[in-house]
């Protein structure tokens, strides 16, 4: 069989041009390190807008990479995997045979380690201590000495704030790589919880929460990754709490002021789980302080205070806090809920029925109290509700709750729905130089379209006007058997494209202009297809990225 070899053929290949190109560029740079070959796979560091960990793997069927950046993590060959490839190339491109080296047997090192003196043994573990603070603390508990004072965190508290401190801006780009160094520092958190160390677990997993708030706001979390950090931080620390059992009062304080302060929703959800860590004196300590900030915070504190009845008292004590502290149509609607939830709702529906007399018009509460009306088979009630919700919102939303509402007698309500919706205003304004949110008729439009009636839908459409997306979506529907009366819809959408500039835009009108060609052949009219494009083309020509995705897609 023939030897595996890489090749830079075979790295063009796997990457995109775009990638192989800036790839290739890091690799010319130097920045790419610690490249380890390994059998058929090697590892490497890449130096970019982060720190980016690189894994390969040369095969038979081809070579294949991922990375720590967020396009390898989506799968992608990047720039990142080109350059490590081209540094595993430059070392030789080929597998090694360290893939077939086998570490030693627990059993044969441990017969080796009994074997030796036991001065060379001390000497060797104190080195390894001397490196590793939480093997020294594991040592001297060993030796004696009190776990409380064993262990000595400046090392780790170190290396969390490398970690987490933010001295500019970590962007989109650069916060993978950055959460996947903040988890590596959580994880020796981790580790002390699961070694004995619990009470040094606690206090470093409540300072790592203050690092990450104190850095929150300098974080691009479009991926979610600060959250996700917050969350297992705040697991470590349930954990450690659970291990170590800490003073009560104290850790009921600590937890109630992050709850009561915290921008990330730091141990909102704390209860039930804690109770039994709190106990009683725990509890009570926290019930008093977040009562106090009911004034101060009374959103945030209402809401701990709910977990805290529901934990103490079940589903009744929740019930009997919320109907004695409701103050809004969404106090009422969360209250109606929750009786729901415990099959009372005709308690439900006497709380909503209030909720609609004392406060603003909610169609939320006349939503859920036509489902109470709907439960008792009171049809014609939940129906008047649900016609008050369209009547002063009329949506596509509300009139499919009605329609599911009224059942076999809808044919009366669709009547005042549709006569409601041809009386608004129309509208003649379609594809304007900016794309404009609502207009006419769309809502009568969306309607027919929802009922599968289209000539119907085109009408409304053509007499009253609608949204520039609602006649896209029209024109399709309307070119499955006229295409002719869907072309000038898709050129106008095309217009309006270019009139927009930029690629993005450009790219969408060639892609309209691509469906706008099927259509143009159906009706047997390429010619006059070809026409149109050679005006186009004429009357944009100076705009360069425009004929370029013209042409990417093949258009004359």
């Amino acid at each position: 069989m023939a030897a595996i070899v890489l090749e830079e053929e075979s790295i063009r290949r796997t990457a995109d041009p775009r990638s192989f190109a800036r790839g290739k560029a890091y690799f010319a740079s130097g920045q790419v390190r610690k490249l380890v070959i390994d059998g058929a796979t090697a590892t490497a560091t890449v130096d970019g807008t982060g720190v980016y960990r690189v894994r390969l793997r040369l095969a038979a069927s081809g070579l294949s990479g991922s990375c720590s950046c967020p396009y390898g993590a989506d799968g992608v060959f990047c720039k990142h995997c080109v350059a490590a490839s081209l540094k595993w190339l430059d070392a030789g491109g080929k597998p090694t045979a360290a893939a077939q080296k086998k570490p030693m047997s627990d059993a044969r090192l441990k017969k080796f380690l009994r074997s030796q003196d036991v001065a060379w043994l001390a000497g060797l573990l104190l080195e390894i201590a001397g490196a590793d603070p939480l093997v020294r603390a594991r040592l001297e508990v060993a030796a004696g000495a009190d776990a409380q004072d064993a262990y000595d965190d400046r090392a780790l508290r170190q290396r969390l704030e490398q970690a987490i401190d933010v001295r500019d801006y970590v962007d989109y780009g650069q916060a993978y790589s950055y959460f996947q160094h903040v988890h590596d520092a959580i994880g020796g958190v981790a580790e002390l919880a699961g070694k004995g160390f619990a009470n040094d677990a606690i206090d470093l997993a409540e300072y790592t929460l203050e690092l990450l708030e104190d850095a929150g706001e300098r974080i691009d979390d479009s991926d979610g990754g600060l959250m996700d950090a917050f969350a297992r931080v705040e697991e470590i620390h349930f954990d450690a709490c659970s291990a170590a059992r800490p003073d009560q009062v104290p850790l009921a304080e600590r937890l109630a002021e992050r709850a009561l302060t915290s921008p990330y929703a730091v141990f909102h959800t704390a209860l039930p789980d804690y109770a039994p860590v709190l106990g009683p004196n725990g509890m009570a300590r926290y019930r008093e302080l977040v009562e106090a900030e009911l004034a101060d915070n009374p959103y945030t504190a209402r809401n701990l205070l709910e977990r805290l009845a529901e934990c103490e008292g079940g589903a009744d004590a929740l019930i009997e806090l919320l109907a004695r502290t409701a103050s809004s149509a969404g106090d009422v609607l969360r209250l109606a809920e929750r009786l729901r939830q415990e099959g009372r709702d005709d308690e439900a529906l006497d709380w909503l029925q209030r909720g609609m007399k004392q406060y603003p018009p909610d169609p939320r509460l006349r939503s859920m109290a036509a489902s109470c009306h709907l439960l008792a088979g009171r049809r014609a009630e939940a129906c008047e509700l649900l016609w008050k919700n369209f009547a002063s919102w009329p949506s596509l939303t509300n009139y499919q709750e009605l329609h599911r509402a009224a059942g076999g007698k809808f044919a009366a309500w669709r009547k005042r729905a549709v006569e409601k919706l041809r009386a608004r205003p129309v509208s003649t304004e379609w594809f304007a130089p900016m794309p404009h949110g609502s207009a006419g008729h769309s809502v009568l439009v969306e309607v027919l379209l929802w009922e599968g009636d289209v000539p119907a839908a085109w009408k409304a459409a053509t007499s009253g006007g609608c949204r520039d997306d609602l006649w896209l979506r029209l024109a399709r529907e309307r070119a499955k058997t006229r295409p002719g009366d869907a072309i000038p819809v898709l050129l106008a959408a095309v217009d309006q494209a270019i009139r927009l500039m930029g690629r993005d835009h450009y790219q969408r009108a060639a892609q309209l202009l691509v469906e706008a060609r099927e259509l143009f052949k159906r009706c047997g009219q390429t010619a006059e297809f070809k026409a149109h494009m050679t005006d186009l083309r004429a009357a944009h020509k100076p705009k360069r990225a425009l004929r370029e995705e013209l042409n990417r897609v093949g258009l004359p």
